[in-house]
């Protein structure tokens, strides 16, 4: 399974709906960036964010987690070999 990544043109954000929407949930959720004492903080807080996003959070769509949906398609995927 390879991936592939995506950036839309310039002024063209239809093209990447799905990352506009992740980045304004992101921010949304990350709140105010001058709560952190410094760029290692946000830098922590982001990752953590991220790990929650694609570990943790169930996703309504997939019904599990991206990591947990990736894994099972890659078992999917090594049954048909």
């Amino acid at each position: 399974m390879e991936i592939q990544l995506s950036a839309s043109n310039k002024a063209s954000p239809w093209q990447n709906g799905f990352m506009e929407r992740w980045f304004g949930g992101f921010k949304r959720e990350m709140g105010n960036l001058s709560q952190h004492k410094d760029l290692a903080q946000l830098h922590e807080a982001s990752a953590m964010h991220i790990y929650y996003y694609n570990h943790r959070r169930i996703h309504t769509a997939l019904g599990m987690s991206p990591a947990a949906y990736a894994a099972q398609l890659k078992a999917q995927e090594l049954q048909k070999v």
